[in-house]
């Protein structure tokens, strides 16, 4: 029978030697951009530790950081900026005079080419989404086009890496690019149930959309829907919780649109890691009637089956990801990959209008997510760090 250190299980069942392992990420838990991603590889990071194993965890700089840090029993290693990282991985690694047991390669966007300097058997692809269309809202043309061009040959040289993926419509997005099948193996991914729990609704019809606020993560179809559903609804109200670079072109829209009052932006106030209870997040999610995430493509969207873990369905689009985490009239609604504000305008206004079925989405979502947890996710992943 599994034991717990520091709360977390102990899986010795299947490391029963301890390793030394390499997290390759582009982003580490303290970064003010991190994400879901990074999310995923703090949770595996840190219960490897907890389990005895030596884990190192590479990253770049940002603003204020520190080149050496710790947490939870995981060493952070912080070198280069957004491009020089990737030299700096491999000068890091080949100034180790013992190398690591596991080179966890996490991949978003840009590939460490890990193959270049790992041997085969010591190094693991852990891929969160492929880029592809996501470089025309992101880039500007023409370099838009190159790096969409691009992007297939980074994964030249990974044709014999074992790779790990959480979604099946990614394990398709990399046999576009030549990685074998056989070499794809998709895991699930966890959430914390102690945080993420279901709460007392809003009296009046609230949507939330959580995420960074980027053009390929749409949030301005948000509000332009928002203006749609408030002409048939007047007290409803839209709550978007992230930040980034879209976020004053945001607040001018809500102004434009005359929605000050039905549409609120929770900016970097809102962090993505508390818990206590100043955790706006997990209450939002609580309260709201649906999420909304109309994003051009996803990993997974793991703000999908927290909400759902807290009894609330979401609406999203038919792209990579979102259509592995929401099963299609069940647990949320699944509108078009491209979809106009009126087409989710009417998926909210359906989650307004026929409570009856917004509640049985609800429910089937709730017993969904229980499937998702940290002990299982991290059981896969450890058993095919040893296979």
């Amino acid at each position: 029978m599994p034991g717990f250190t520091n709360g977390l299980p102990q899986t010795l069942l299947y490391l029963p030697n301890f390793m030394d392992i390499l997290f390759l990420s582009w982003k580490d838990l303290k970064n003010p951009d991190v994400g879901g991603a990074e999310i995923i590889v703090y949770e595996l990071a840190k219960r490897l530790a907890a389990n005895g194993h030596h884990v190192m965890w590479f990253t770049r700089r940002f603003s204020g950081s520190k080149e050496h840090d710790a947490y939870d029993g995981v060493n952070i290693i912080r070198r280069g900026g957004k491009f020089s990282v990737y030299w700096e991985a491999y000068r890091y690694y080949r100034s180790l005079a013992r190398k690591p047991d596991k080179v966890i390669d996490c991949v978003n966007t840009l590939c460490w080419q890990t193959p270049l300097y790992v041997p085969v058997g010591n190094r693991v692809m852990l891929v969160n989404q492929l880029a592809k269309e996501v470089f025309f809202y992101e880039l500007p043309f023409p370099f838009s086009w190159f790096t969409y061009v691009f992007e297939r040959f980074e994964y030249l040289t990974y044709k014999d890496t074992q790779v790990l993926c959480y979604s099946t419509s990614t394990k398709i997005d990399l046999a576009t690019f030549g990685i074998r099948e056989r070499n794809v193996h998709v895991f699930p991914l966890g959430i914390d149930h102690l945080r993420y729990k279901p709460g007392k609704k809003s009296q009046n019809p609230l949507f939330i959309f959580v995420a960074r606020l980027t053009r390929m993560k749409r949030p301005d179809l948000c509000i332009r829907a928002m203006r749609l559903v408030v002409d048939t609804y007047p007290k409803a109200k839209l709550a978007i919780l992230g930040y980034g670079p879209m976020e004053q072109k945001q607040l001018k829209l809500i102004q434009m649109l005359n929605l000050e009052a039905n549409v609120s932006l929770v900016n970097k106030d809102t962090l993505f890691f508390a818990k206590n209870t100043k955790d706006k997040k997990v209450w939002f999610m609580q309260q709201a009637w649906a999420l909304l995430l109309p994003s051009v493509k996803e990993g997974w969207g793991m703000v999908v089956t927290e909400a759902a873990a807290c009894g609330t369905p979401a609406i999203v689009t038919d792209v990579s990801g979102l259509r592995d985490s929401v099963v299609a009239g069940k647990t949320g609604l699944v509108i078009s990959s491209d979809p106009t504000a009126e087409e989710l305008a009417g998926a909210m206004r359906r989650i307004i209008k026929d409570k009856k079925f917004s509640d049985g989405l609800a429910i089937e979502a709730r017993g969904r997510s229980r499937q998702f947890t940290w002990e299982k996710s991290y059981a896969a992943f450890v058993k095919f760090l040893e296979s």
